[in-house]
């Protein structure tokens, strides 16, 4: 009987062994778990950002292509033509000179002041023609 009863706390002994071993293994099981779908998550964030990464570099390329193929064109209707000048409406003109803007003011000529602006991405030199210019119109058109 002694041995039995020896035998019976031997065995329960081992049971809860066992069950905590197995707790511990489902505990453990738990956190690796956790940690997959952490790492899923984590992933499938990743791969979002770099299909957002791809869309914008994809539409940037676009969009230089774009620009990149209206310079070709204007450059090329340029080379082509036999004209090789273009003339700008008053709006264009004040806009580049921010509306003859005195900052943008690089001196004083015979015909009126000089202003400094871009048109078409070159940079010019914008003259005024005054009222009371002592060169004549003609000259001023021509040069």
């Amino acid at each position: 009987a002694k041995e039995l009863h020896q035998w019976q706390i031997e065995e329960a002994r081992k049971l809860e062994e066992a069950k905590l071993a197995g707790e511990a293994a489902l505990a453990i099981a738990e956190m690796e778990k956790a940690k997959s779908k952490a790492a899923i998550e984590a992933a499938e964030a990743a791969r979002r950002l770099a299909e957002i990464e791809a869309q914008k570099r994809m539409n940037a390329e676009m969009k230089a292509k774009k620009e990149a193929e209206e310079k070709k064109k204007v450059l090329d209707a340029l080379a082509n033509s036999e004209v090789r000048y273009r003339k700008y409406n008053i709006q264009e003109i004040e806009a580049a000179t921010e509306f003859f803007s005195e900052s943008l003011k690089i001196g004083e000529g015979g015909y009126g002041p000089v202003y400094k602006a871009t048109l078409d991405h070159t940079a010019v030199a914008i003259k005024v023609l005054r009222p009371d210019a002592a060169q004549g119109r003609m000259q001023f058109q021509q040069e």
